[in-house]
């Protein structure tokens, strides 16, 4: 993870369509369903939202799209917003599928910074910020932060997921890589080490550090640790029920659970 403040951010061409269709979790219920079925990351911010007709929505990093049209269904008039040429790209081709024409004339794909967004203030209800706190440098974050506030009317809402967790990074893991070890799996020391474009992961998180962020640019908070994980790809079902125990049980799940979500709110 970097730590050193950069004078820019990391450029948007560093995510790629091979980044979105690939990489980011949910790709294969994208590639599957053409956005119908969605990531648990994803599906559970949607519920948290409670989305009602006529609420207007924004979407702060869009990505690929499926949280628009599913804000959209729901009868909202939504703002998907992504510094990201090919996120867009990826976004304006979902919309042409027949089955999503009816929500065309809700869903507003612009290409913006999470830094400066194109709104005026007091005009959003909900604003969602799915897995994009952990790419925005310290500053960068604090701005964002500032600008979602400034768009969101009085009440209104920020959902956020971010991952990783770092006390699972440096208490949990560990723990799991002894004992993966133990059976004959090797792991490596650093667990950024088994992902690709893990170098864009420049301010991750902690509970207690992502709390602070939103207290201090203005909105009462409430943060959680609440796991996406199925580990199906674990073949023991020992280990896989452990695992499962372990992410969700407290006080366990402050170091096993690799996710974070967070809702501010406008005072």
């Amino acid at each position: 993870m970097t730590t050193q403040q950069p004078t820019t951010g990391i450029p948007s061409d560093a995510y790629t369509r091979d980044y979105y269709q690939n990489c980011c979790q949910g790709y294969e219920e994208f590639r599957l369903s053409r956005g119908q079925l969605l990531p648990v990351r994803i599906q559970l911010p949607l519920d948290y939202a409670d989305i009602q007709s006529g609420m207007r929505v924004v979407d702060v990093g869009c990505g690929r799209g499926e949280l628009l049209i599913h804000s959209a269904r729901r009868g909202a008039e939504v703002w998907g917003l992504d510094y990201a040429q090919e996120a867009l790209e990826l976004v304006n081709e979902l919309l042409q599928a027949e089955e999503y024409a009816g929500l065309r004339s809700q869903i507003h794909a612009m290409r913006s910074s999470a830094l400066t967004l194109p709104l005026p203030d007091n005009s959003m209800d909900v604003a969602f910020m799915l897995d994009v706190v952990e790419h925005l440098y310290h500053d960068e974050l604090n701005q964002s932060l500032r600008e979602i506030w400034r768009v969101l009317k009085p009440g209104g809402r920020l959902i956020i997921h971010t991952m990783p967790n770092l006390w699972y990074y440096g208490y949990g893991y560990p723990i799991y890589r002894l004992l993966q070890r133990l059976r004959g799996e090797g792991l490596p020391a650093d667990p950024r080490a088994r992902w690709d474009y893990s170098d864009v992961h420049v301010n991750e998180q902690t509970p207690h550090k992502m709390k602070r962020y939103l207290q201090q640019n203005g909105y009462r908070s409430k943060v959680w640790l609440q796991t996406t994980q199925s580990y199906g790809y674990e073949r023991n079902l020992l280990v896989r029920l452990g695992m499962q125990t372990l992410t969700r049980v407290y006080p366990f799940r402050w170091i096993f659970c690799n996710d974070i979500f967070a809702v501010g709110t406008k005072r």
